[in-house]
């Protein structure tokens, strides 16, 4: 991530923190009580309250990389629905004990704490370097997309560079001749080590393709996991027949393959026209991109500030005030993107719930 990403982050963060941290105080100073005292004190009110801040936080503006260091502050799970479930799981379990409870939303609130004072030191020192709203070079209306190559999709010498290149390469080309644009508009602006990420700077027209692409693969993603969770749990209750998991999987199967025609269809309307081989190669773009996130890869996209939708908001019949074609294209990016994000907010509570081992992530 950049300066200016981590900057939106903090700010982000502190900006539902403040409310946050006043609610899980009034939520805690009862059941302090109640660990101590005979006399117990009512916290229906104070517990219905933060459950409803929490479930309204928005993490669709987030990038993966940006909720990605949330884990690692270790205070995504307790933020948002996932936040919301930890304090109904302290809380409201069958063994309710004021004291663990008391203990528990404590930790949590320390470490929500904790990383609000982090994000709080990173602002104060980028204001003391003067260095606020240091965002990458303008693009002008480019937008921002990170490709992660991890897992199967790994780039671990110069052949599979080569051949990765050649793949994206292929994804850009198809976006773009359904866009009437040259590949080349797509510009390659940055690279990061570790899990190799490569940072492109896409066209609006690209980027929102690419994110209704990547909203229905993650979709597939989302899919197969419930049908996994299902069979998980007719397992655990030994209801799950030899027949019965041949029908479930065969459900995944026909998801992923029913998957091309899916996004076809929800792409064909964008295309101005259907001349030469766009079709084709949209179709190849399409693939590519299914088999790259089957191996563990993942796009990302930066969404453009909102200004589009006021611009028009404001539009009273003037024609000449009426905002500029590129600033709709622009919009339907955004709303794109954030089509996207909301699927992967809906697989990532998903994935929480099968353990460790199912998600690859070790015992």
């Amino acid at each position: 991530m950049n300066v200016g990403e981590i900057e939106r982050l903090a700010n982000w963060y502190l900006e539902y923190f403040q409310p946050l941290s006043k609610s899980y105080q009034r939520l805690i100073a009862p059941i302090q009580h109640n660990a101590s005292q005979p006399n117990k004190q009512p916290f229906e009110t104070q517990l219905t309250n933060v459950l409803n801040y929490l479930r309204g936080m928005d993490f669709e503006v987030l990038s993966l990389q940006q909720i990605r260091l949330l884990d690692q502050l270790g205070v995504s799970r307790f933020l948002g629905i996932e936040g919301a479930n930890f304090i109904e799981a302290t809380i409201k379990s069958s063994n309710y004990d004021p004291a663990t409870a008391l203990s528990e939303l404590n930790a949590a609130f320390s470490a929500l704490s904790t990383a609000g004072k982090h994000f709080d030191a990173f602002l104060n020192a980028l204001n003391g370097l003067n260095l606020r709203n240091a965002g990458p070079e303008d693009d002008g209306d480019l937008i921002t997309i990170r490709v992660g190559f991890q897992k199967e999709a790994a780039i671990n010498n110069l052949t599979e560079w080569k051949d990765s290149a050649k793949d994206w390469y292929d994804i850009v080309r198809g976006l773009a001749l359904a866009s009437n644009e040259a590949p080349e508009e797509t510009r390659v602006v940055g690279a990061t080590t570790g899990s190799i990420i490569l940072i492109l700077a896409g066209t609006a027209a690209v980027t929102a393709m690419l994110a209704i692409i990547s909203k229905h693969v993650a979709g597939v993603a989302k899919d197969g996991l419930e049908v996994l969770n299902l069979m998980e749990d007719l397992r655990q209750k030994k209801l799950l027949t030899t027949t019965m998991e041949q029908e479930l999987q065969s459900l995944i199967e026909t998801r992923k393959i029913d998957a091309l025609d899916t996004i076809l269809g929800e792409l064909k309307p964008l295309l101005a026209d259907a001349n030469g081989d766009k079709i084709p190669a949209l179709k190849n773009s399409i693939k590519k991109l299914l088999t790259f996130n089957e191996k563990g890869g993942n796009v990302d996209f930066v969404a453009p500030d909102g200004g589009e939708d006021d611009e028009e908001a404001n539009f009273e019949g003037n024609e000449e005030s009426r905002p500029e074609k590129g600033n709709a294209a622009l919009s339907a990016a955004r709303e794109a993107i954030r089509g996207y994000q909301a699927v992967r907010e809906q697989l990532k509570m998903l994935s929480y719930q099968r353990s460790p081992a199912e998600r690859g992530e070790g015992a």
